[in-house]
């Protein structure tokens, strides 16, 4: 990678759609998700939505786009999200210490393949962190493949705790319109501020390149 590294919010007039359609691609195109979608779906129902409710973070190597994250506060986030989580509070298998109703869902995060295992996820993870302890809440959650999943040992490496039960998502509409082989999910939740920590002192341990934000 080179030392023209950058990572930050986005703003309306500054992200380049045709690159974060094509890296969404790319990064859920493999393993273990195999989706496929549309570009349109991907402006529809990722880009939009989180520009207008939540947050985009986005990483650059020379103004080249290499990776994503995206967030949204737990009243954002997908029907089948708020449900689950609801349905786990009413039975009281949720752990008391997690607040999910003010807590921020951290629901897509991709790297470009060139790019992976060179530090750009951890980096994404932090900002993304960063910026919702900037709109006041302490606490994150999110999903993922039960099976192959990418970002499940990253997450747990920065604290976050698993909870018990799984979801499935073979009846949702989405799971099997974009052909996904991991039909489970997993949520895991944790601290902001601890992350950001946990993260830090992985980035300076393992001597991952240092990310400009401004």
């Amino acid at each position: 990678m080179t030392n023209k590294l950058w990572c930050g919010l986005a703003a309306p007039q500054v992200l380049n759609e045709s690159e974060f359609i094509e890296t969404y691609k790319e990064a859920f195109g493999g393993p273990p998700y195999f989706e496929e979608y549309s570009d349109d779906e991907v402006r529809e129902e990722i880009i939009t939505p989180h520009m207008e409710d939540g947050m985009v973070v986005y990483a650059t190597d020379s103004d080249k786009l290499i990776g994503f994250g995206c967030a949204v506060p737990f009243k954002s986030s997908p029907e089948d999200v708020q449900e689950f989580l609801e349905y786990l509070h009413r039975n009281k298998d949720l752990p008391d210490a997690f607040d999910h109703r003010n807590a921020w869902y951290m629901s897509e995060l991709g790297v470009r393949n060139s790019y992976r295992g060179k530090g750009v996820a951890w980096e994404l993870v932090r900002q993304r962190m960063v910026q919702a302890i900037a709109q006041g809440s302490h606490q994150y959650f999110m999903r993922t493949a039960r099976v192959g999943s990418n970002s499940m040992p990253m997450y747990a490496k920065s604290g976050a705790i698993p909870l018990d039960q799984f979801q499935d998502v073979s009846s949702i509409e989405q799971a099997t319109e974009n052909h996904t082989q991991s039909l489970q999910r997993v949520y895991l939740w944790g601290d902001c501020a601890e992350a950001v920590a946990r993260i830090e002192t992985i980035q300076r341990e393992k001597g991952y390149p240092l990310f400009r934000d401004a």
